[in-house]
C-alpha cells in the first residue's frame, strides 16, 4: 500500500516526521483517515485522538492531540499543533489530578471572574488525556 510522509510540528520542534500508511484524527466532521493520493485538505483539528498506521497495529503511535491544522495533499500530510502526546506517555495520575482541579475551579468559577471557556478547554483536552490513555494503554 501507498504511504504519505507525515510531519507534525509543535513549537518545541518535530514531534514526528516519517512515512506511514494512514494517519487519523478527529475534525470538526468527526474522525477522518488520511492516505496517499487523497484531493488536498486543509481543517482545523479537534481535541481529540490521532493514530499514526493502523489502529489496530500494535506497532501504530496513538496520541491525544489538543488541536491544531491539519494540511494533506496526494503524498504528505502536515500537522501543526501545540499540543500532543504519545499515549506511551501520559501520567494517567496527573492527568486525573489536572481534571479534579479544573472541574473545582469550574465550580468556583462564576463567583471568582474565572474564563469559564479557558477552564473548559483545558478540561477536555485533559479527557481526552484521559480517554487516550485508556483506550491505549491496556
Amino acid at each position: 500500500m501507498s504511504k504519505v510522509k507525515l510531519t507534525i510540528t509543535t513549537p518545541n520542534g518535530i514531534f514526528y516526521e516519517g512515512e506511514t500508511e494512514i494517519v487519523s484524527l478527529k475534525t470538526a466532521l468527526g474522525y477522518i483517515g488520511l492516505q496517499a493520493h487523497r484531493t488536498p485538505l486543509f481543517s482545523n483539528i479537534e481535541i481529540g485522538k490521532l493514530v499514526i498506521g493502523y489502529e489496530s497495529d500494535p506497532n501504530s503511535i496513538k496520541c491525544s492531540i489538543g488541536g491544531g491544522i491539519v494540511y494533506a495533499d496526494s503524498e504528505k500530510v502536515n500537522i501543526i499543533t501545540e499540543d500532543i502526546i504519545d499515549a506511551r506517555n501520559i501520567d494517567l495520575a496527573r492527568a486525573q489530578k489536572d481534571r479534579d482541579l479544573i472541574m473545582a475551579q469550574l465550580s468556583s468559577a462564576k463567583k471568582d471572574n474565572i474564563d469559564l471557556s479557558k477552564l473548559e478547554v483545558k478540561l477536555k483536552k485533559t479527557l481526552s488525556r484521559i480517554d487516550t490513555y485508556n483506550q491505549f494503554n491496556k
